[in-house]
């Protein structure tokens, strides 16, 4: 984007900022747009932005840790962050690539993803929308991808190696508020979220609810989800979780996740109903 562009954008009804850019973002974080503040109706904070534990965590963000690239031997990170190594394990190396801004209107964005190296690999038309059910907020996202000169291959640490690691894919920081929250799904209560495969999964406290879907038609589906409401509140839709998926040169997919924000409680019925057609 030339110098001219916004760093940032406002979303409709208070529900965010979507920040482009951000100077503060060093490269071993693998810099990425990224919406923070996220907030409810009733202007409640949900998401969290640079925390101590893991700096390289960027609000709501679209976030792969392994990335590879035609034959290359080493994966390119796009979440941030050190990179898990088959008989070595966490090491910071050099390969933490980064999604670059092209042009934002009021349809959405446009995006190239990047290697350490500044080979652009992937092309990336980016939707955002945003729906007001009274006290709640669907924000809708939607992610057209082409790989270029290359076959792309997705996966996480656990398709590298490392058990229970499977993060990768749309991905949550939560508030710090969020910590010791319950998980639930369509189901109800969900005691052990973690590589749960499930169409959403909601996080709740005693006064917020703040689930997230994975809609129907998505390429991996449905999903698997990396969650964690201990300490590090997260949550992720991880569609790479165990198994890598496959984008072959010059070939297109696309990608459509829902995120709702309410100032309540709310049940299994009552999120089903809000999530938006097409879904």
């Amino acid at each position: 984007m030339d110098q001219d562009s916004p760093t940032s954008v406002e979303l409709p009804d208070g529900v965010g900022r979507l920040v482009l850019t951000d100077p503060e973002t060093p490269p071993r974080d693998s810099p990425r747009p990224y919406l923070h503040p996220l907030r409810t109706p009733g202007g409640r904070i949900v998401s969290d932005v640079r925390p101590a534990d893991h700096d390289w965590h960027l609000g709501l963000s679209l976030a792969v840790s392994n990335i590879t690239i035609g034959a290359d031997e080493l994966d390119t990170n796009l979440w941030g962050g050190p990179t898990w190594l088959t008989g070595t394990g966490y090491r910071q190396v050099d390969n933490n690539g980064s999604q670059r801004p092209e042009g934002a209107d009021p349809g959405g964005l446009t995006l190239g993803w990047f290697d350490a190296h500044g080979r652009r690999f992937l092309d990336e038309r980016r939707r955002l929308s945003v729906r007001r059910l009274g006290d709640a907020t669907v924000l809708r996202i939607e992610s057209r991808w082409r790989a270029l000169g290359e076959r792309l291959v997705f996966g996480s640490p656990t398709t590298a190696g490392r058990p229970d690691a499977g993060y990768g894919g749309l991905f949550l920081r939560l508030d710090p508020s969020f910590d010791g929250s319950t998980v639930s799904g369509p189901d109800g209560a969900v005691a052990e979220p973690m590589g749960t495969v499930s169409r959403w999964l909601a996080v709740v406290d005693g006064s917020t609810t703040v689930a997230l879907r994975a809609d129907e038609g998505n390429p991996v589906d449905p999903t698997t989800w990396f969650v964690r409401t201990s300490e590090t509140p997260m949550l992720c839709a991880a569609p790479f979780f165990g198994a890598t998926w496959t984008l072959e040169a010059g070939a297109e997919a696309s990608w459509s996740w829902q995120l709702l924000l309410a100032d309540r409680v709310l049940g299994a019925a009552e999120i089903e109903a809000s999530w938006g057609r097409g879904a």
